[in-house]
């Protein structure tokens, strides 16, 4: 009879272990909080109400790796309805969408940003191929191919940028005002592997060339001045990074262990994750031109560096800093949107939810465990 017992106990643990592991809780909060019934991720802290095109991709992503295919549909459908008149085939969706002066809820600014149009082709591409779902792995296809053409510019031969937009980030002939965090290397991989036929080989050794390039103390900016002399400091925002920046650690952190950019990469960041050591969390904000930094960062500040603070060989730090995170990380519609992004991605992949293989492939926790 003990032993019985015993089996029977050992059973209820190993499923309970199974259903935290199968489950998200943090995405069914988020789902709560920001994601309206019709699909729509809201971001309350504007008083217009906005929508992003960057807050319907990371929602995307995120119900991809929960294995949430009615949700995913929503989010597609709201995207592809309202960002992009209707067909995410014949033109990239526009960024901002809320409500105007008039008082209507309509796109507010039609112009695209890059970085998300490359995270929903990416998502769409991958859903289809996890998913069996031959539409969205087509749309996530044809999205890829356009925005190549659209919002890149090719600086020589086998060197490609990505442009914040199709529109308002060519200063000059030849220089640029470019962003680091729009460059995840795992996803463009992706593309390039999926897509020998186009030029997305260029772009990854651009990206590289871009991230690696511009942090010359060892702290990504959040913008920065590309021309023919090399990256300079962005006037608008003084060389600074924080906000957009700390989406670049996050990327490089996550990316596959046999990737071959990794341990430069990860070298070149170590002036950061020497700052997030000292301070037991990262800084809100860096002067990327001397390497002088102030503030503390926030919750979801703290979950980006945790997949970077695992690559550094800084694991117990990053235990510390995941558990403070689940402490103090904040939910509520009128704020805390970017936080919560942040902790869901850096959250996510420190939970073990999902990983990128070295071909850019998204491997997810529901694909390999839950079955």
């Amino acid at each position: 009879m003990k032993q019985l017992v015993a089996l029977i106990i050992c059973g209820m643990l190993s499923t309970q272990a199974w259903g935290e592991q199968c489950s998200w809780s943090t995405w069914e909060e988020f789902k709560d909080t920001y994601i309206l019934d019709d699909g729509r991720v809201l971001d309350g802290s504007d008083p217009r109400q906005i929508t992003t095109s960057e807050g319907q991709s990371y929602a995307l992503f995120f119900s991809l790796i929960a294995n949430d295919p009615d949700t995913f549909k929503l989010l597609f459908n709201w995207t592809q309805t309202n960002l992009a008149k209707g067909d995410l085939t014949a033109r990239l969706p526009a960024w901002l969408w809320g409500e105007n002066s008039q008082g209507q809820f309509t796109v507010l600014d039609a112009n695209s940003a890059s970085d998300s149009d490359l995270w929903i082709a990416f998502t769409l591409y991958e859903a289809g191929r996890l998913w069996n779902n031959y539409y969205y792995q087509s749309i996530g296809y044809l999205l890829a191919s356009r925005i190549l053409r659209e919002e890149t510019v090719e600086l020589e031969k086998g060197k490609r940028l990505l442009l914040p937009a199709p529109t308002g980030f060519v200063l000059d002939d030849r220089t640029y005002r470019l962003n680091p965090s729009y460059v995840p290397i795992q996803l463009i991989e992706k593309m390039a592997t999926s897509f020998p036929h186009q030029d997305w080989a260029s772009l990854r050794k651009g990206s590289e060339h871009l991230i690696v390039e511009s942090m010359p103390k060892g702290f990504s900016p959040d913008w920065v001045i590309y021309s023919e002399e090399g990256y300079t400091r962005d006037k608008k925002t003084k060389g600074e990074g924080s906000y957009n920046a700390i989406r670049t650690y996050l990327w490089a952190g996550m990316l596959a262990d046999d990737d071959p950019f990794k341990p430069r990469v990860i070298e070149a960041m170590q002036p950061m994750v020497t700052a997030n050591t000292r301070k037991g969390l990262p800084p809100r904000t860096v002067n990327t031109r001397n390497g002088s930094y102030r503030g503390k960062g926030s919750a979801g500040f703290s979950a980006s560096m945790l997949p970077l603070l695992v690559a550094s060989g800084e694991g117990e730090l990053a235990k510390e800093q995941y558990q403070a995170v689940k402490d103090s990380l904040l939910s509520e519609p009128d704020n805390y949107y970017y936080d919560n992004v942040l902790a869901l991605f850096g959250g996510g992949w420190f939970e073990n939810k999902y990983r990128f293989e070295r071909d850019g492939s998204l491997v997810t926790y529901w694909d390999t465990l839950c079955q």
